[in-house]
C-alpha cells in the first residue's frame, strides 16, 4: 500500500476522533508574515518607494510612528532615507496594503512657494478616505512661523495650520484674544470628515500656565491650565510629549484621549484623560491586580472609540487595559489555553479596528529568549511571535528571515473588509529581523495576514479546512516544504501534520 493511501486510512480514522478539536494558539508559517519595507542593505524592500537610487537607512532605525486609517485600509509612517545629507533624508510614506509611496521630502519644494521641506515631524494621520496629515518644520524662510501642518485634501496638500496664525478658543487669564500659535505643533492626525485634529504647545502671546492645547479643527478640547477634573487641585499641568501622538480621537471626533500631568506643583502626577474625564491615573488600583499604577506608558483610541493604555506598577509589573479594564498584565496567561505563557516584560502595544477586535503586544515567561515577545488577538490567540519565519520578497519561500522583536507602538489592526466568510483581517506592525544563525539583518514594516495566522491548514484559503486541504496535504507526503503543510516544522509531511489538519477539520474560527 502506498504510503498516499496508508495516509487516507489514517485521515477516515482520525476524523471520527479529533474532528471536533480545534487548535487554539497558532505560530505564523513561513510565507504568511509578509515584509512590506525593510532597511536590508540591496534588498529590494529597502528601496524607498519614490525614490529612485536611496534606500531606507541602515543601521539606524529608519521607520518611526506607523499610524493607520480606522478600518485599516490606508497607513501612513515617517521614514529616514540614507541620502548622505542629512537634510534630505527625511521622508513621509503614504500607502495600502503593500505598496506606497512618498509624499513628501525633505529638501524638496514645499507647496509654499519658495520654501522647501525641513525636519518631518513624527506625529501624522490618515482617514478612511487616504486624507492625510502630517507635520514638518519649513527651510528657507523665516524662523518665527516655518512649523506647519499640511494635510492632503484629495487633490493637493494644503495647509492646515501654520505658526503665527491665531489660536482660537482658548483661556488667558491676561486677556483672551491675541494668542497665536506656536512652534510646537504635533499629535497630528485627521477625522472621517476631514476635519484636522492636533494638539499645540507654546502658544503666543499667554500666560505660561495656559501654553497648550488641544483642538478638533478650532474646537479647544483641553487647555494646560484649566480644570482636569472636579477637584480644584485637578489641572491640565501639561500634556504628556513621548515619541509619537499622545493625543488620538475616534474616527468620528467624538471621542479622544491625552495623557496629561494633572497637579500642578505637587510632582507629576500622569493621568489617562478621556473625553475630558479621568479615567485612570497614577495611585489607582486596576482591578484584579495587587500594586497601584505608577506609571503611564502609551494611550491610544481606535476608530470606534475604544480607548487603551499601558504602564507599570509600583512594584514593577506591567499592564495594559481597554477603557478601563485589564487585558493584559505581569503574571496572567497569555490566552486561555496557554496557562503555563504568562506576560512577564514590558507591554509594548495595545489598541484595536474599528470593529472591536483588539490586541496586546507584549513580553512573556518563555524561557527562550527568540521567541519571548507575542502579538495577542481578543485575549485569545498568538497572532504572530518573536521567531516567526518572514517572506521578504513575497514569494512565500523560506528567505532565513526572523522576527526578532516588535517596536513599541507602532501596530495597527484592519477591520475584515469584505462580506464574506473569508477573513480579511491584517496586522500591520514594525519589527526587527534576524536570520537563523541570530545575526541581526535590520528592521522592518511587516504585515501579518489573520486567515493564515488563525487557520494555518486552511490550505487553500477558502475559509475552511476540508478535503481539498487533505488532498494538498497528501500530495505533499513526505517532502520538506518551507512552511505548511509541515505544521510542526520538523522537516517532513508525515502523520502529526495531518493530526494537526484534522484537528482543525471544518470552518475557520
Amino acid at each position: 500500500m502506498s504510503s498516499s493511501h496508508q495516509s487516507v486510512k489514517w485521515a477516515v480514522t482520525a476524523i471520527a476522533v479529533l474532528g471536533a478539536m480545534k487548535l487554539t494558539s497558532a505560530a505564523a508559517q513561513a510565507g504568511s508574515i509578509q515584509a512590506i519595507y525593510t532597511n536590508i542593505a540591496g534588498h529590494q524592500t529597502a528601496q524607498v518607494p519614490g525614490v529612485p537610487g536611496e534606500q531606507f537607512r541602515w543601521p539606524l532605525v529608519p521607520f518611526l510612528t506607523l499610524y493607520g486609517s480606522p478600518i485599516g485600509a490606508h497607513w501612513i509612517f515617517k521614514a529616514f532615507t540614507d541620502n548622505p545629507n542629512s537634510d534630505a533624508n527625511d521622508v513621509i510614506v503614504v500607502g495600502s496594503g503593500r505598496m506606497g509611496t512618498v509624499v513628501a521630502k525633505e529638501g524638496d519644494p514645499s507647496p509654499i512657494g519658495g520654501l522647501t521641506y525641513g525636519f518631518m515631524d513624527s506625529d501624522c494621520g490618515i482617514n478612511n478616505s487616504a486624507r492625510y496629515i502630517f507635520g514638518n518644520r519649513l527651510s528657507g524662510g523665516p524662523t518665527s512661523n516655518d512649523e506647519i501642518i499640511f494635510t492632503f485634501d484629495g487633490a493637493n496638500l494644503i495647509t492646515a495650520v501654520r505658526e503665527g496664525d491665531a489660536a482660537p478658543g482658548l483661556v488667558d487669564p491676561a486677556g483672551s484674544g491675541n494668542e497665536l500659535f506656536g512652534n510646537s505643533l504635533n499629535s497630528a492626525h485627521i477625522l472621517h470628515d476631514n476635519t484636522i485634529a492636533f494638539r499645540a504647545d507654546l502658544i503666543q502671546n499667554i500666560h505660561n500656565d495656559y501654553e497648550s492645547a488641544l483642538y478638533h479643527g478650532s474646537m479647544v478640547l483641553a487647555q494646560e491650565g484649566t480644570p482636569a477634573g472636579p477637584s480644584p487641585r485637578e489641572i491640565f499641568d501639561s500634556f504628556v510629549a513621548l515619541s509619537g501622538n499622545t493625543f488620538s480621537s475616534s474616527a468620528d471626533g467624538g471621542s479622544w484621549i491625552v495623557e496629561a500631568d494633572i497637579m500642578p506643583g505637587f510632582g507629576t502626577i500622569e493621568a489617562v484623560v478621556v473625553n475630558g474625564r479621568i479615567e485612570l491615573r497614577d495611585g489607582d488600583l486596576l482591578d484584579g491586580l495587587a500594586s497601584p499604577v505608577e506609571a503611564i506608558s502609551a494611550v491610544d483610541m481606535a476608530g470606534n472609540g475604544d480607548w487603551f493604555a499601558i504602564g507599570t506598577l509600583a512594584n514593577g509589573d506591567r499592564w495594559a487595559v481597554r477603557n478601563g479594564v485589564v487585558i493584559a498584565a505581569t503574571g496572567q496567561p497569555i490566552t486561555p489555553d496557554l496557562p503555563e505563557e504568562v506576560f512577564a516584560g514590558p507591554m509594548l502595544a495595545a489598541n484595536a479596528n474599528s470593529a472591536g477586535d483588539f490586541f496586546v503586544i507584549g513580553a512573556t515567561s518563555n524561557p527562550d529568549p527568540s521567541t519571548n515577545q507575542v502579538v495577542v488577538l481578543n485575549a485569545e490567540i498568538v497572532i504572530a511571535r518573536s521567531g516567526d519565519p518572514v517572506n521578504l520578497d513575497g514569494d512565500g519561500s523560506n528567505d532565513d528571515a526572523f522576527i526578532e522583536s516588535f517596536a513599541a507602538n507602532d501596530a495597527f489592526l484592519s477591520d475584515d473588509l469584505n462580506d464574506d466568510t473569508f477573513d480579511d483581517r491584517e496586522l500591520y506592525m514594525f519589527a526587527t529581523l534576524r536570520n537563523g544563525r541570530g545575526t541581526m539583518l535590520g528592521h522592518a514594516f511587516l504585515v501579518v495576514p489573520l486567515a493564515q495566522a488563525t487557520c494555518p491548514a486552511d490550505l487553500d484559503g477558502d475559509g475552511t479546512v476540508g478535503i481539498l486541504d487533505l488532498l494538498a496535504l497528501l500530495a505533499a507526503w513526505g517532502t520538506n516544504p518551507p512552511g505548511p503543510p509541515d505544521f510542526d516544522s520538523d522537516g517532513t509531511v508525515g502523520i502529526l501534520d495531518l493530526l494537526t489538519l484534522l484537528a482543525n477539520w471544518g470552518p475557520c474560527p
